[in-house]
């Protein structure tokens, strides 16, 4: 797995990449498009969780997520004209919305949505609302690899399962 502790600069690197939209951007968003397998190793959404957690940007973007979360699942679904819609953390999931293909190019991961910004934000935020015990535990990666089955495997990191 790559060393990409340090995300200083990921989103203007991000957006660049979305500015050029060159060969070599497109040939990896592309590569992946339409195709649930190979099926994403859970080590890798769990690296994704664990940088998002580890980092303070996206960090406080995820604590702005897991509060709508949970004003969602006490008081949700609104209408987009309820007042609670003004609590909507609107950055925060664009955020959300731009870190994972970034994460994963990065990486040399799948750009595959179900399994890092579906899964991967879902976890992070039973994590920050205390439903998990935290990216290490062997009960986060067994929820992982129970609920998103169809996207997520347990084998070899390496192997094409």
């Amino acid at each position: 797995m790559a060393d990409i502790e340090d995300i200083t600069g990921w989103r203007d690197e991000y957006r660049d990449l979305e500015a050029r939209w060159d060969d070599e951007w497109v040939a990896y968003l592309d590569q992946f498009v339409n195709q649930i397998r190979p099926k994403v190793h859970v080590s890798q959404v769990l690296h994704f969780i664990k940088v998002l957690l580890e980092n303070e940007d996206t960090l406080a973007a995820m604590k702005e997520v897991a509060e709508w979360e949970k004003l969602m699942d006490a008081r949700g679904p609104f209408r987009d004209d309820a007042p609670e819609m003004e609590l909507y953390p609107k950055d925060a999931v664009v955020m959300m919305n731009e870190f994972w293909p970034w994460f994963c190019f990065k990486a040399g991961y799948p750009p595959v949505y179900a399994a890092f910004r579906l899964a991967g934000v879902d976890v992070a935020s039973d994590i920050l609302r205390g439903d998990l015990p935290g990216v290490q535990s062997p009960e986060t990666r067994a929820f992982l690899l129970k609920r998103y089955a169809f996207i997520l495997r347990a084998g070899e990191e390496g192997d094409l399962a």
